[in-house]
C-alpha cells in the first residue's frame, strides 16, 4: 500500500514544480479523461478498533421482514484493508479530521492517530477543530510526526503560537495518471475558536472566502479539478457548493452525517441525512458533489469520479461502505442475544454480498500490531471499577419540552458530572457543565475509570470563578443561545449544580433561561438567586476561558483576576472520586428530579 508517490509541494515562496512539464502551454493540449477513486474518512474521534452494533439484516429466508443482527462495525484495521484492496495509482484516501473521544487519546494524546494514519498513508488531512484540545504545542508536535500532508487552507499561526512553522500546507496537488487533482482544506472557524483550545495567536480566514482565493490560485496553476476536503459540516459544505465556481468535488466532516443514495441504510435501521453524493450547483449551474462517511471509522466513504480532459466531472458513483465482521449474533425464542448458527452465518454472509453499502473485510495486521501495546497498557488502567449506575444516565444536549412535575429530559449525565465538581470543590456554591464536554451517556452497571475517562475525555481542568448572581444568570443564557445558534454547537447547553431553572428554547437571546434559583449548600433550601449577591461558581476550564459561547466567565476573569482559581485537577477526576468516596455504597442513584438543574422545558411560540 503506498499513497500517491509523486506531490506538488507547497512553499510561503509558492509552487514547487516537482514534476516536468507542469500544465504549462505546450502540454495543455495533452490533457486527457481520467477516472479517478476517492476514500474517504471523517470525525473518527480516536476510536480504532471495531464497535458491537446492531443492523437490520434481510437474512432469514422463513421471515418477511429483515431481523437484527449484532456485530463487529468498522475499525481502522478493516478501513486499512479496505484501503489497501481498492487503492492503486489513480486513488487518493482522504481524511477530514477530528481527535479525541476516547481513551485512546486521553492517555496518548494523538500519538495512535498519527501512527495509524501514517501506516495508512494519507494523501491529505484536514485538520478539525478538536485537533486544538491539547493545545497548539501538542498539536505541532503531531503535525511532526505526520508522514502525509496536513493542510488547512484558513489557518494561520502568528510567531506567538507553536504551530508557528508547522507544516500546514492550504492544499496539495497531486498528479493522477498525468493530470494534476488538487485538494484543498477548510476548517469551520467560530466553532474552532469556541470549541477548542485554541488561542488569539492562530488567525483564520472566513470561511468560503478563503477557498475562492485559494481556487483562484489553483487555476492560475493550471489545475482544474478541485477536491475540497472540509471541516465545515454538511450544511457548511452546501453552502460552500453554492458560493463558488470551479470546486468539483467536497469530501466532508464536522457533522457525522450519513449519506446514501442506495436506501440500504435507511433499512438497516440507520438514521440518513441525504444522498451519497448530495449534488449542489454552483454559482455558474455545474453540479458539485458532496460527501461525508459517518463517523467513528465506522466505515469508509467510496467515490468513483470520471473527468474529461476539460476537468468536467462526466461520471460519479460511490457510496459508504460499512465494514464488518464476526462474532454474528441474532435473537432466540426468548428474545436474547445469541451465537448465530452455522447456516445463520451463512444466510448473513449471503446477505450482506448482495448489499453495497455494508461489507465482510478482515483486520489488516499492521494496524492491529501498531494499537497492540497502547491496547495493553490501556485495558489495564481501564478495568478498574468505581462503582455501580442504577439507572442509565442519557447525554441528549438539547431537553425536550417537559412541563414541571414531568419526568424531566435532557443529560441528566451532564447534572451527574456538576455535581461531582460541586463535592470536589467545598467552596463552590454552584457549578455549571456544558453538555458538549459530556461525550457519553452513564450506563447502568458496572462504572469503570475507562467509562469516567470515556464520559470526560478533554484535557481540561476544575476552575472556580467568583461572580455575580446577574452575570450566573447571563452566562447561562449565553450557553442556551449559542446551543441553538448559527455555530450549530448544541454542545453549549448549561447543565449544573445547585441551580435550577426554566428554560424557552427559541426565546429571545437573554432571556430563555428564566426563574432561576439556587440552593444554599449548607442548609439545602431553594430560593430566588440573588442578583448582586456574590457566588462561586465551578465550572471547566473550557467554558471559563468564554468557549462555547459563555464569554461573561472570560469577562469576568479579565476584569478580576482574583475572581478566578485554577485548581489543576484533571477533568475526569472529581467523576471519579465521586463514585469512589462520596457515593454510598460507591452506587450513583437515580435522577432526583427536584434537584436537578432544569424545572421545565417550553418552546416559543
Amino acid at each position: 500500500m503506498k499513497p500517491l508517490s509523486r506531490i506538488i509541494a507547497l512553499s510561503s515562496l509558492g509552487l514547487v514544480t516537482l514534476l516536468s512539464g507542469c500544465q504549462d502551454d505546450d502540454n495543455k493540449d495533452s490533457a486527457k479523461a481520467i477516472d479517478l477513486t476517492i476514500l474517504h474518512t471523517n470525525d473518527h474521534h480516536s476510536y480504532f478498533e471495531g464497535q458491537t452494533y446492531d443492523l437490520k439484516l434481510d437474512y432469514n429466508t422463513t421471515t418477511s421482514a429483515p431481523e437484527n443482527v449484532r456485530l463487529n462495525l468498522g475499525g481502522f484495521a478493516r478501513i486499512a484493508s479496505a484501503i489497501s484492496a481498492y487503492r492503486d495509482d489513480n486513488t487518493l484516501v482522504l481524511n477530514s479530521g477530528e481527535l479525541n473521544g476516547t481513551l485512546y487519546f486521553s492517555l496518548f494524546k494523538g500519538e495512535v492517530d498519527f501512527k495509524v494514519f501514517n501506516a495508512i498513508g494519507l494523501d491529505a488531512y484536514e485538520l478539525g477543530n478538536h485537533e486544538f484540545d491539547e493545545g497548539e504545542n501538542r498539536l505541532a508536535e503531531l503535525i511532526e510526526m505526520a508522514e502525509f500532508p496536513v493542510i488547512s487552507g484558513n489557518i494561520h499561526p502568528t510567531s506567538s503560537s507553536p504551530l508557528y512553522g508547522s507544516d500546514i500546507q492550504p492544499y496539495v496537488i497531486k498528479e493522477v495518471d498525468g493530470e494534476l487533482v488538487a485538494i484543498l482544506g477548510v476548517l469551520k472557524v467560530e466553532k474552532t475558536r469556541e470549541s477548542s483550545l485554541v488561542t488569539d495567536a492562530v488567525e483564520f480566514d472566513e470561511e468560503i472566502a478563503s477557498v475562492k482565493e485559494h481556487v483562484s490560485s489553483l487555476q492560475q496553476k493550471g489545475v482544474n479539478k478541485i477536491i475540497v476536503l472540509s471541516h465545515l459540516g454538511y450544511d457548511f459544505d452546501q453552502i460552500l457548493a453554492a458560493s463558488v465556481t470551479d470546486v468539483d468535488i467536497i469530501i466532508g466532516g464536522d457533522t457525522h452525517d450519513v449519506l446514501d443514495s442506495s436506501g440500504e441504510l435507511s433499512s438497516m435501521g440507520i438514521d440518513v441525512h441525504g444522498a451519497y453524493p448530495t449534488v449542489i450547483m454552483n454559482p455558474a449551474g455545474k453540479p458539485v458533489y458532496i460527501a461525508q462517511a459517518w463517523e467513528y471509522a465506522k466505515g469508509l466513504g467510496r467515490m468513483n469520479v470520471s473527468f474529461d480532459k476539460q476537468g468536467e466531472i462526466t461520471a460519479i458513483n460511490g457510496n459508504l461502505e460499512l465494514l464488518v465482521g464476526a462474532p454474528y449474533q441474532v435473537k432466540n425464542d426468548s428474545n436474547a442475544w445469541v451465537d448465530a448458527s452455522a447456516e445463520q452465518q451463512t444466510q448473513i454472509k449471503a446477505a450482506i454480498q448482495n448489499l453495497k453499502t455494508i461489507r465482510e473485510m478482515a483486520a489488516d495486521s499492521r494496524i492491529e500490531d501498531i494499537l497492540a501495546p497502547y491496547k495493553t497498557e490501556l485495558e489495564t488502567f481501564k478495568n478498574a471499577s468505581l462503582g455501580t449506575v442504577t439507572n442509565t444516565m442519557p447525554f441528549t444536549r438539547i431537553p425536550q419540552p417537559f412541563n414541571n412535575g414531568d419526568t424531566p429530559s435532557g443529560s441528566y449525565a451532564a447534572q451527574v458530572v456538576a455535581d461531582a465538581f460541586m463535592q470536589y470543590l467545598p467552596k463552590a456554591d454552584v457549578a455549571i457543565q456544558n453538555a458538549g464536554g459530556v461525550r457519553a451517556e452513564m450506563a447502568s452497571g458496572n462504572f469503570t475509570v475507562a467509562d469516567a475517562y470515556t464520559i470526560l475525555p478533554f484535557s481540561n481542568t476544575v476552575v472556580t470563578i467568583d461572580m455575580s448572581g446577574a452575570d450566573i444568570v447571563k452566562v447561562l443564557n449565553e450557553g442556551l443561545d449559542y446551543a441553538q445558534g448559527v455555530s450549530g454547537s448544541t454542545g453549549a447547553f448549561p447543565y449544573s449544580s445547585n441551580l435550577r431553572y426554566d428554560v424557552t428554547l427559541g426565546a429571545a437571546a437573554g432571556t430563555g433561561i428564566h426563574n432561576v434559583e439556587v440552593r444554599n449548600r449548607a442548609t439545602g433550601v431553594w430560593s430566588n438567586i440573588d442578583m448582586a449577591a456574590t457566588y462561586t461558581v465551578a465550572t471547566n476550564s473550557f467554558t471559563a476561558l468564554g468557549k462555547d459561547g459563555y464569554n461573561t466567565f472570560a469577562n469576568v476573569r479579565a476584569a478580576n483576576p482574583a475572581a478566578f482559581e485554577e485548581s489543576d485537577v484533571a477533568y475526569a477526576v472529581p467523576l471519579i472520586e465521586y463514585f469512589r468516596d462520596v457515593l454510598a455504597d460507591n452506587i450513583l442513584p437515580p435522577l432526583d428530579a427536584a434537584n436537578y438543574c432544569i424545572k421545565s422545558v417550553s418552546v416559543a411560540p
